[in-house]
């Protein structure tokens, strides 16, 4: 990156010069630039534009510049649609169960319409539950959202979602770190929660159990240094259980559109 922040000069260089900057693993470095010969960049380009996949790296100037201060940012970002959404300086990240209560259905509209309403970017996972609800309510009221997958642009997960990805990809924006080839694997979920996260100021926090992926994204929000925002339930319903622990450990409590729109003086 000192020599060139475009990284085009390892397309360039000759190998021993190449493996000056890696000391310690000469035999990987030596595999790695291998490997960089061996890829045909163009036809990974048109491989990427005849299935209307964009992408952008770290050094992009559409880059979002939020999401690069986190202590592990994507090195690329694959997109399809409106790459414009990442450049709105505020957004919001909402998370919860895959399975809502009415309560938190209700609650749910009843709080971010106003908030859509604003301009403000919804960024969620795209994941059954709260993660669609969030993205659908954006969609009826005219918003923006971006919808963060742990897995490839070749693939929908779950495949009863293909029709939904389709019209975000047409009218919102959907992006990933992952190549498009690359399948739904668990494991990838909990790192994908880290970009959720990353690229709002807060993460609202809708019905999670105690033990849940919503809370690994809070945890990724707080060690980000970013704010925590929960819905209070019920002290007796389980699904309610971790965002009442969130407020007792200093998250917001969220009653209001109005108690996110002051955080954002919107």
């Amino acid at each position: 990156m000192q020599v060139d922040p475009t990284l085009e000069w390892i397309y360039h260089t000759d190998k021993q010069y190449f493996l000056k900057f890696f000391p310690k693993s000469s035999k990987r470095a030596s595999e790695i630039f291998d490997t960089l010969k061996k890829i045909d960049i163009s036809f990974l380009k048109y491989e990427l534009a005849k299935k209307n996949i964009g992408y952008i790296s770290i050094v992009h100037p559409c880059y979002p510049s939020l999401l690069s201060t986190i202590y592990d940012p994507p090195w690329l970002l694959y997109y399809r649609g409106n790459l414009h959404l990442l450049s709105y300086p505020n957004k919001l990240s909402v998370v919860g169960t895959r399975h809502p209560s009415d309560y938190a259905k209700d609650s749910l509209n009843t709080i971010l319409v106003d908030v859509v309403q604003t301009g403000l970017p919804i960024v969620s996972g795209m994941a059954i539950g709260i993660d669609s609800l969030a993205h659908e309510l954006c969609l009826r009221a005219d918003g923006n959202t971006i919808a963060v997958l742990g897995y490839g642009l070749d693939y929908t997960y779950p495949k009863n979602l293909s029709i939904f990805k389709e019209n975000l990809e047409k009218n919102q924006l959907i992006i990933t770190e992952y190549p498009p080839y690359v399948q739904p694997n668990r494991w990838q979920f909990p790192e994908r929660n880290r970009i959720i996260s990353g690229l709002s100021q807060a993460t609202f926090v809708i019905e999670a159990k105690e033990k849940s992926g919503s809370l690994i994204t809070s945890d990724s929000a707080l060690s980000q240094n970013r704010d925590v925002f929960a819905l209070p339930g019920r002290i007796i319903d389980m699904h309610s259980k971790g965002t009442n622990r969130l407020i007792q450990e200093g998250a917001k409590m969220i009653l209001h559109a109005s108690d996110i729109l002051e955080e954002y003086s919107l």
